[in-house]
C-alpha cells in the first residue's frame, strides 16, 4: 500500500467516526428532549390534577356544583381536564362515574373529532374516552368505530361497548366477531361475559345461529361459560348434536360440563367415542358431571383409552359421576389403571 492510499484509508475512517459521532450526538439530544418534553407534561399533568382534585370530589358530593365547576375551565384546559375525568371514571362505578361524566360532557364534542384523526392512535384513545364518558350520547360514534379499518380502533370500540351497564350494544359487538379472528378467543369471551347477565340471552341466540362462523360461536359459548348461564346448557346440547368444528365441539362439551343436565347426557354419550381425543376426553369430562352412576362402567372401560390425557378424563369422570367406591378398587388392584386411579383419588385429597 502506498503513502497516499493509506491517507485515504485513514481520512475514510475520520469521515466514518465523525458521522459516527454527529449521529450519537443527534439520538442522545432527541431523547433528551424527548424525556424533558415528557417530564413537563407530567409535570402539567400534576398541576391540573392538584387543582382539580377538590373540586370532582366536591361534585361528587354536591352534583349541583357541576355547572359553576365546568364554568371555571378555561377552553385551554378542556382537553387536559378530560385526561383528568378519565382516570377518575376508571375507579368509579354507578352514580359517581355518572357525576364524572357530567363534568366532561361540554368538552367532548373536541374529543369526537379527534374520533375522525388519521392517526389509528388518536382515534383509539378517542374512542376509549367517549365510550367511558360519552355513552349514550356519543353512542353512534363508537358504534361505527367497530367497523374502523384499523382492527386496533375497533376493538377499542368493542371493549367501550362492552359494559354491564350498556346491554343494549352487545348485538352491535356480537355482530362483528369476525372482525377478531386473531384475537385471543378467552379474552374476547372473557369481554362479552363482563357485559353481564342481561346480555345472556343474546349469547344464546348467537350460539344457537348455525350460519354464524364456528369461531365466533365458540367465543359465545366461552362466555357463557364464564357467565355460568344456567339455561345454556340446552343450547349447548343443540350445538352438539348439529355441528362439525372441532373448537366448537370442544366448548360445547365444557359448557355442558358445568352447567348441563342429566337429560343432556344421552347427547354427551354420543361423542365419548370420537375420533378427536380431545373432543373424547371433554365428552367424558362432561358425561361424569350429567350422567349417573349406570355411566361408571362405561367410564371405567375409557380409562384404558390410548391416550393418556382422555384415559385421565375418564378417570376424573367416575368420580365426579359417583364411581369413588370403584375408583378406589382399581387404584388398590394391579389392573394397568390402578395407576391412573391413584392419581385421580390423590388429586381429590389435595381439593379437600
Amino acid at each position: 500500500m502506498s503513502f497516499f492510499d493509506g491517507r485515504e484509508v485513514l481520512a475514510a475512517l475520520i469521515v466514518v467516526v465523525a458521522t459516527l459521532f454527529v449521529v450519537t450526538v443527534v439520538f442522545s439530544m432527541y431523547a433528551v428532549g424527548l424525556r424533558l418534553r415528557h417530564q413537563a407534561r407530567d409535570r402539567r399533568r400534576d398541576a391540573f390534577a392538584e387543582k382539580w382534585r377538590e373540586p370532582t370530589l366536591g361534585a361528587l358530593a354536591a352534583p349541583e356544583s357541576i355547572a359553576s365547576f365546568t364554568a371555571a375551565i378555561r377552553d385551554d384546559e378542556r382537553i387536559h381536564f378530560v385526561g383528568f375525568a378519565v382516570q377518575y371514571a376508571r375507579r368509579l362505578r354507578g352514580d359517581g362515574r355518572d357525576t364524572i361524566r357530567a363534568l366532561a360532557k361540554p368538552y367532548l364534542g373536541v374529543i369526537a373529532r379527534r374520533a375522525d384523526s388519521s392517526n389509528v392512535e388518536i382515534r383509539a384513545r378517542a374512542i376509549q374516552t367517549l365510550g367511558l364518558l360519552g355513552l349514550p350520547e356519543h353512542a353512534p360514534r363508537v358504534m361505527a368505530a367497530l367497523d374502523d379499518r384499523s382492527p386496533l380502533v375497533a376493538m377499542v370500540a368493542a371493549r367501550a361497548l362492552s359494559q354491564e351497564e350498556s346491554p343494549e350494544y352487545a348485538a352491535a359487538v356480537l355482530g362483528r366477531l369476525g372482525r377478531f379472528e386473531g384475537w385471543n378467543r378467552r379474552f374476547l369471551a372473557s369481554m362479552l361475559a363482563a357485559m353481564g347477565p342481561k346480555v345472556a340471552s343474546t349469547l344464546r341466540e348467537g350460539l344457537r345461529n348455525a350460519g354464524a362462523q364456528p369461531r365466533a360461536r365458540a367465543v359465545l359459548a366461552e362466555a357463557l361459560l364464564l357467565q355460568g348461564d344456567p339455561l345454556a346448557g340446552d343450547v349447548a346440547a343443540e350445538v352438539l348434536d348439529t355441528a362439525s368444528d372441532r373448537d366448537l365441539q370442544i366448548t360445547a362439551l365444557r359448557l355442558l360440563a358445568s352447567v348441563g343436565r342429566p337429560d343432556h347426557a344421552a347427547t354427551v354419550r354420543r361423542h365419548t367415542d370420537a375420533a378427536d381425543e380431545v373432543v373424547r376426553a371433554q365428552a367424558l369430562r362432561a358425561l361424569g358431571a350429567v350422567g349417573s352412576e349406570s355411566d361408571v362402567r362405561g367410564l371405567i372401560e375409557a380409562m384404558s383409552d390410548p391416550s393418556p390425557w382422555v384415559a385421565l378424563s375418564a378417570a376424573r369422570a367416575v368420580l365426579d359421576a359417583g364411581g369413588r367406591s370403584a375408583l378406589a378398587e382399581i387404584g388398590s388392584s394391579d389392573r394397568a389403571t390402578a395407576a391412573i386411579a391413584r392419581q385421580v383419588l390423590s388429586e381429590e385429597r389435595v381439593a379437600a
